[in-house]
């Protein structure tokens, strides 16, 4: 038999092999990247927030890059006896072929730290952060009682213990009771002043209308029509014709998050962790914990020997959780990464 047609065989069938890897390897490797980044995101946060309740520091790691280097080579050979037959009779191989393929990823990261970083944990949110974030809200989370510090002197109990419940819960329901009927809209003018339209309401609603602004101690107009008040994002007392909000820094926002984190007692009895830390009056994510690593968590990370997460079946933690995720990242992106700050090269699979 001529071995001849038979290697070009194989060796046509290994380089057609090879012509595929680079589209294979995106098939295969960006997904799992993907996934990968996405988990260690959520658990970075998490630990951020794990780590507030036991008043510890934290730090941030951006990934700024992935380069996945992908090598592939094929090779084919044979066995050929020189002299005579006898010496070598069935210890040779008429031909041989052999494919490898090697990924090599390197990831970079990028610490976050320095005057920037500082600057955009303590910072309060800015108006278009609060209006954006706001339109996450859903039948179970009301984002406002995340990004609203104070409505006109009117504060929110997340982040006052003085402050009454019921007046803040009864402002956050007029409000996105109203919003939801599409009845009142956050507007933006050309020359980027913002203000509370509302508009196209009924009697009933007209009441609902009276009560909120009434809680904000807001003067309802006497024109006929819509009412257009000017919505302003400062700190100061309140005015007749101006609707304030003052909004937390994402620090206090993690701080609030915090307060849900159900710490261990032998923690509290070691003093791990400030026992009056606060109750929330409305948890925002229950954050659970546990001695060994939870089955049907949708993230957890361990601190202290004890796992800490969130449990897959609580759909308001989590929802609460990708509120958090972004207003954090929304921050976090307001300033270049990396500014001044090393990057962290790290080859994988080595």
């Amino acid at each position: 038999m001529n071995a001849r047609p038979v290697v070009f065989l194989i060796l046509a069938i290994v380089l057609s092999g090879c012509a595929s890897v680079g589209p294979a390897s995106i098939g295969n490797g960006r997904s799992t990247y993907n996934a990968v980044i996405n988990r260690t995101e959520d658990e970075q946060i998490l630990s951020m927030v794990v780590r507030q309740r036991y008043d510890e520091t934290f730090g941030i790691l951006v990934v700024s890059n992935v380069t996945a280097n992908v090598r592939a080579s094929a090779s084919v050979g044979g066995n050929a006896g020189v002299g005579p037959r006898e010496s070598y009779a069935g210890n040779l191989v008429p031909f041989s072929a052999e494919a490898t393929y090697e990924e090599n990823p390197t990831i970079t990261y990028v610490p976050l730290r320095g005057e920037q970083f500082i600057e955009r944990m303590l910072a309060p949110l800015t108006a278009e952060q609060v209006l954006l974030l706001s339109r996450m809200s859903k039948g179970e989370i009301e984002v406002f009682r995340l990004l609203v510090r104070r409505a006109n002197g009117l504060m929110n109990p997340l982040y006052s213990s003085r402050a009454a419940n019921q007046d803040f819960d009864r402002f956050l329901g007029l409000y996105a009771q109203l919003r939801e009927a599409g009845k009142l809209d956050s507007v933006k003018s050309p020359d980027g002043q913002f203000a509370l339209l509302l508009h196209d309401y009924s009697a009933e609603e007209s009441k609902e209308m009276d009560e909120l602004l009434g809680m904000l101690r807001v003067e309802k107009q006497t024109t006929t029509g819509p009412t257009t008040l000017p919505l302003r994002f400062v700190v100061g007392s309140p005015r007749p014709s101006v609707i304030d909000f003052e909004t937390p820094s994402a620090l206090e926002v993690i701080d609030a998050v915090a307060a849900g984190v159900d710490v261990p007692r032998e923690h509290l009895d070691k003093q791990l962790a400030r026992v009056n830390f606060g109750t929330p009056p409305h948890q925002l994510v229950s954050i659970r914990s546990a001695e060994t690593r939870p089955r049907d968590a949708s993230v957890a990370v361990e601190h202290h020997g004890w796992w800490f997460f969130i449990d897959g079946r609580d759909s308001r933690s989590k929802q609460s959780f990708v509120i958090l995720r972004t207003l954090i990242g929304m921050r976090l992106d307001a300033a270049p990464p990396g500014q001044g700050a090393p990057v962290l090269t790290l080859p994988v699979g080595r």
